[in-house]
């Protein structure tokens, strides 16, 4: 069984550690910081000097309200998720922390204002929060997951490129478990991919998933994380764009053999998106090797500044698949 106090640890620790150096560059964070593998505080951030030390952004937020209406709903229809992202926008008010992406905001708002967005995203808004379908349908059937999946996808970013990416990423954490080798997360992801193309209905200019993730498999030969880094980041790129930062993920969680701790800090070490791509590597590797070895005075220092109790969406969690909360 999942501990999904952990896994959402994980998550959030992935946020807050790549809040700080998020847009940075590759070179910039080397030089600035070397290795990333502790929480940084942000006065040294390009765009986020006004948070805390280890606050999580709308990554992780949009995860848990996610969880949280799911919970309520007993759904994971596009109605719950577009009641979970306004609840979200107006408790809290990420707009003024400067942490909301643009697809996000222009669809909410729309919705708020009784009017139907045109869904454009191609952006990371998409992929960042789809651990939150996967966990309503663990243990049940995959068409189940697609659904939800693609209705938690949708509500922003109805494109090819933000459903391809999605159900990469989606299927990583499902299958995770069920992986014995490195290179078997990646093909998990590519066969994702594949499926989330068939359910793309607008077609968008954009690189492939599947072709990205192929490419992927010759960097798990590098010799060290940076020169793995370095090869994702310029040759792949580690940009906003949800094919990008779902490919940087799941390449790092495949190079780092599962390791939650070493997925988190090089996530927050390659450059671009890192606050999404530490967020989704280090709970894929949790998903993956169901072990976390982050150190403790971290989780804790990030529980502690977000105040999130996460044995209360654990409980939500098991509520949603009815298992047993004892």
């Amino acid at each position: 069984m999942i501990d999904f106090k952990d896994l959402l640890i994980s998550y959030a620790v992935g946020d807050a550690m790549g809040m700080v150096t998020e847009f940075m560059t590759n070179r910039q964070i080397s030089e600035k910081f070397g290795y990333v593998d502790k929480l940084v505080d942000p006065s040294a951030s390009f765009i986020h000097q006004n948070l805390f030390k280890g606050q999580i952004t709308d990554d992780t937020e949009q995860v848990l309200y996610l969880i949280k209406q799911y919970g309520q709903d007993r759904s994971t229809s596009q109605e719950s998720v577009i009641k979970a992202l306004i609840h979200w926008y107006d408790e809290c008010s990420p707009q003024e922390k400067g942490y909301i992406g643009p697809s996000a905001m222009k669809a909410i708002t729309e919705y708020k204002n009784g009017s139907i967005p045109d869904r454009n995203g191609t952006t990371s808004g998409c992929c960042m929060r789809v651990i939150a379908p996967v966990l309503a349908c663990l243990y049940k059937p995959v068409d189940i997951l697609h659904k939800a999946v693609v209705d938690c996808t949708v509500v922003t970013h109805d494109t090819n490129l933000a459903i391809e990416s999605s159900m990469a990423m989606a299927y990583a954490y499902f299958y995770a478990s069920q992986v014995c080798k490195p290179s078997e997360l990646i093909d998990i992801a590519v066969h994702g991919a594949a499926i989330g193309e068939a359910f793309s209905q607008r077609e968008f200019v954009g690189p492939s998933v599947r072709r990205r993730l192929e490419q992927m498999k010759t960097y798990l030969k590098c010799e060290s994380e940076q020169s793995f880094m370095r090869e994702v980041y310029y040759c792949l790129g580690t940009t906003m764009q949800a094919v990008d930062v779902v490919c940087a993920a799941i390449g790092i969680s495949a190079y780092s053999k599962a390791d939650v701790w070493k997925s988190i800090c090089m996530g927050a070490s390659i450059g671009g998106d890192t606050d999404t791509i530490a967020a989704l590597a280090g709970s894929l590797s949790y998903m993956a090797s169901q072990t976390s070895n982050i150190p403790h005075e971290i989780t804790q220092e990030v529980g502690k500044v977000n105040k999130i109790d996460f044995y209360t969406y654990e409980t939500i969690i098991k509520n949603i698949l009815d298992v047993d909360n004892a």
